[in-house]
């Protein structure tokens, strides 16, 4: 069950307990880094909060209050199982600060109307013609559009937050697409739709809130992932012009969807390398307020030893990739330039990546089959094979500030420093 009440980046707080009652907690949130942090994501799981309180009613909600007054917050049901299991707010934190919020319950129908933030949305066109938002489809291998907009409002789900915006090729490819967005109020609900009400394409010309600004070939685009067999990487997917998918079920499920942050999972079983064949679970989560948005992986595969394969596009850019790895936590690999269609806008782009799981970055070839136009960055998996990583990108009519190389380096590096300094209890 998914709790839209009105309504990760990892959580970089740890909170204090410092007080409570049978229905209210007070909890002290403590910055004790030289960081600043704007819309810094916070998350209280459900038993952090019962335990104390001994109060557990699914007719009640907690909401989060900063100075007697409501933050925007909501409640999700992570594991899907009827209860939500999380409550998510944002919070405004200077350094070396600490804050004192309460949560409280309230009912159900009292919950306040916050501004929604955040948003996915999968357009799909059912048979009776109309564009509906599915929570939640499985495709099969065969089932593999033939032309573009035959089936699909935006070639699969679509994500964004008040400042950017992201998309999936779920048609089999699997690449990752970019939304320049200009305005934070959100916007893919309504594009890829014709005044008529059918599927068009009409994203890829300037409007109000932004456009389409990535071109992404038979790239991997922002993020897209692939493996490597053989000393050959092998695409998670398929290229535009096969006709049949290496993927025998891809599975889209929306976890959540609110004020703050919204989650879902793609699950692509029966993947096809070579003679084995692998299944892999991608968890997206975009927060408010974020430049980028968080992938959690997990690998099944029979070997004791597997290099995912992670890129990011090389299209348009002409400068030099910039790879990072002053932060002993993250590798930050990143690109900078005229990078967006026609080589017209300023636009920086990121990976980060945990450092002890990561290995190089080589560039696939420019033309011929299989993956062309990439950076591929090597990481190496065994034991469980989960790892996170993250997508940043910053767009110059979206914040001018995007227009200098050295104002986009700043700010994913301290991206970076947020996720692997959280702050301490006081």
């Amino acid at each position: 069950m998914k709790y839209n009440t009105y309504l990760s980046l990892v959580v970089p707080f740890i909170l204090v307990l410092t007080s409570c009652s049978s229905d209210t907690c007070t909890f002290v949130i403590t910055n004790n880094s030289e960081l600043d942090r704007t819309d810094e994501p916070v998350v209280i799981k459900r038993s952090e909060i019962t335990n104390k309180t001994r109060f557990s009613d699914d007719n009640l909600l907690p909401i989060v209050f900063f100075n007697n007054k409501p933050i925007p917050s909501q409640v999700d049901d992570i594991n899907q199982d009827g209860s939500w299991d999380e409550l998510a707010f944002t919070l405004n934190i200077s350094a070396n600060e600490s804050k004192t919020v309460t949560v409280q319950y309230v009912k159900n129908s009292e919950y306040p109307a916050f501004s929604k933030r955040t948003n996915v949305r999968f357009g799909v066109k059912d048979e009776s013609g109309a564009i509906t938002n599915r929570t939640n489809l499985s495709i099969k291998a065969d089932e593999v559009p033939t032309e573009p907009f035959a089936r699909f409002q935006m070639d699969g789900p679509a994500w964004e937050n008040d400042l950017i915006g992201f998309r999936q090729y779920i048609d089999g490819r699997n690449a990752r697409d970019l939304y320049g967005k200009k305005l934070p109020g959100m916007a893919l609900d309504t594009v890829g739709i014709s005044p008529t009400g059918g599927l068009e394409d009409n994203y890829h010309v300037m409007l109000p809130w932004g456009r389409d600004i990535l071109a992404v070939g038979n790239s991997l685009g922002l993020g897209g992932i692939a493996i490597l067999k053989d000393e050959q990487p092998v695409r998670l997917g398929i290229r535009l012009d096969d006709e049949r998918n290496n993927i025998e079920l891809t599975n889209y499920e929306l976890i959540t969807e609110g004020a703050v942050r919204s989650i879902f999972t793609l699950n692509y079983e029966g993947w096809k390398v070579g003679t084995e064949e692998l299944s892999l679970e991608n968890t997206v989560t975009i927060w408010a307020g974020s430049y980028g948005y968080k992938n959690t992986v997990k690998l099944k595969s029979d070997d004791t030893l597997d290099t995912l394969l992670v890129g990011l596009v090389n299209i348009n850019n002409d400068l030099d990739p910039v790879l990072n790895e002053d932060n002993p936590a993250f590798t930050l690999f990143s690109t900078f330039d005229k990078q967006t269609y026609e080589k017209e806008y300023y636009l920086g782009m990121a990976l980060a990546f945990p450092s002890d799981k990561y290995l190089m970055v080589k560039e696939s070839p420019e033309s011929g089959a299989g993956i062309t136009n990439t950076y591929l960055n090597y990481i190496e998996l065994s034991g469980d094979k989960t790892f996170d990583y993250y997508a940043f990108a910053g767009w110059e009519l979206g914040n001018k500030g995007f227009t200098s190389q050295e104002y986009f380096q700043n700010y994913i590096i301290d991206a970076v420093r947020k996720l692997s300094n959280p702050v301490t209890i006081e």
